[in-house]
């Protein structure tokens, strides 16, 4: 009877996988997922000013454009500022030699694929293999393509002060921040403000004082 029963289980429990509700992977990815990383050896309180471009490095896979200007990245660079200056670090102009850089890009990818479920993917009301006859191979009756658009925002803090004499910088911190993108820039960008806004929420060890 044991055999019985533990094979009843296993149907029930394979049955109740393949039926259960499918997420919403848009209220999944509605938000960057942010990842911070820090130099332990560096005393942050040993710099005090910094220095951003007001223009965004960019790299995309459909597109020959180099940077980010304008509305856009207006907002994504203020919001570094202020967070920054919130830690008490002070804004200054590239030629008054700052003690920090900071490098912020925007990396965009298209990705499209085909995928082809099992006879099984329905079940109850799947669709047979040999439906369309007993012809090897069979084929799926159908297939869905789906297209998914990533973006990601990188933030470096480069050591100036301590540059070497061969110019050699190095990154004492670094956030990366990505997740699924859409057609709306404005969305997409607030996406890029929350993130920047929640890596140095991440970081409290970043700060002048």
């Amino acid at each position: 009877m044991k055999p019985r029963i533990l094979l009843s289980l296993l149907t029930v429990f394979f049955f109740g996988v393949s039926c259960r509700k499918e997420p919403d992977l848009g209220q999944l990815s509605s938000n960057f997922v942010v990842v911070t990383n820090t130099d332990s050896a560096v005393v942050f309180s040993d710099y005090s000013t910094f220095y951003i471009s007001d223009t965004i490095a960019y790299v995309a896979s459909d597109s020959k454009d180099t940077i980010i200007v304008g509305s856009a990245a207006q907002q994504i660079v203020a919001t570094v500022k202020q967070n920054m200056t919130a830690r008490g670090f002070t804004f200054v102009p590239k030629a008054a030699d700052p003690d920090l850089g900071i490098n912020l890009g925007v990396v965009k990818n298209t990705n499209v694929g085909v995928v082809y479920p099992g006879w099984w993917w329905g079940y109850p009301g799947w669709w047979d293999p040999w439906y369309w006859g007993w012809d090897y191979p069979y084929y799926y009756p159908w297939s869905y393509t789906y297209v998914v658009t990533t973006g990601s925002v990188i933030l470096d803090l480069v050591d100036l002060k301590d540059a070497s004499a061969e110019h050699k910088e190095t990154v004492i911190w670094t956030a990366f921040m990505g997740g699924a993108v859409g057609d709306d820039v404005n969305g997409n960008v607030q996406r890029g403000v929350n993130a920047i806004n929640q890596a140095f929420i991440q970081s409290p060890q970043v700060k002048a004082n």
